[in-house]
């Protein structure tokens, strides 16, 4: 099979439009005169909390999306709680306390639509790759098993704000970041197709929680 039958899936949380807004405001004014990856704007690039994020063979596609609803309809509300700010890769996020209730859903999605990827990886994430070498060997173990190296045990909650050019301005941004939405309540999760650098760059569709 070729490339053009997989496609890339993030089943996210979709915050709250208050907290999408406030993403978006922030990721638009922390790029100011700096060389950034992306700028959320919720048109191109979706703010959103990741859930789980691998590549799935298109002909699956209905049934990541079946799946989802079915465990959409079985979720309550989830409530998240700001933990802090976070640097990682140049990578600028709000981090979020790892709930049981979250801890749960996560936990949930990655086993019902992990055989769904048929064993499909990412081509950056295969061995061998100069990106694969620099991921942890528990983060390898998830790409065996998952398809993604943040998965089950080192799951962290976080909604990405930027990605910078440069690293050295990461300290800088953080700085600058205010963020007061201490705490708020998900009740939809959805499923958007991916881009580069992480980003969400279309929505396929949404299911409310119960």
């Amino acid at each position: 099979m070729v490339d053009l039958d997989y496609i890339r899936l993030n089943v996210a949380f979709k915050p709250p439009e208050e907290v999408i807004e406030k993403a978006i405001n922030l990721s638009q004014e922390v790029s100011k005169n700096k060389e950034v990856f992306f700028i959320l704007d919720g048109i191109q690039f979706h703010p959103h909390i990741t859930i789980y994020s691998p590549k799935f063979p298109k002909s699956n596609l209905n049934k990541v999306l079946e799946i989802v609803e079915e465990i959409a309809k079985n979720t309550s509300r989830v409530e998240f709680q700001v933990k802090n700010i976070r640097v990682y890769k140049r990578f600028i996020s709000v981090n979020f306390n790892y709930s049981l209730d979250v801890k749960s859903l996560h936990e949930e999605i990655v086993a019902k639509l992990n055989p769904l990827r048929e064993g499909c990886i990412r081509k950056e994430y295969e061995e061998g790759s100069d990106y694969h070498m620099k991921f942890s060997s528990e983060q390898k173990e998830n790409i065996k098993k998952y398809g993604y190296p943040e998965s089950m045990n080192l799951y962290k909650p976080h909604l990405t704000i930027i990605r910078l050019k440069e690293e050295s301005l990461a300290g800088e941004v953080v700085k600058s970041i205010k963020w007061d939405i201490p705490q708020f309540i998900v009740d939809k999760i959805a499923v958007y197709e991916m881009g580069e650098h992480g980003t969400c760059r279309a929505l396929v569709k949404e299911f409310n929680l119960k």
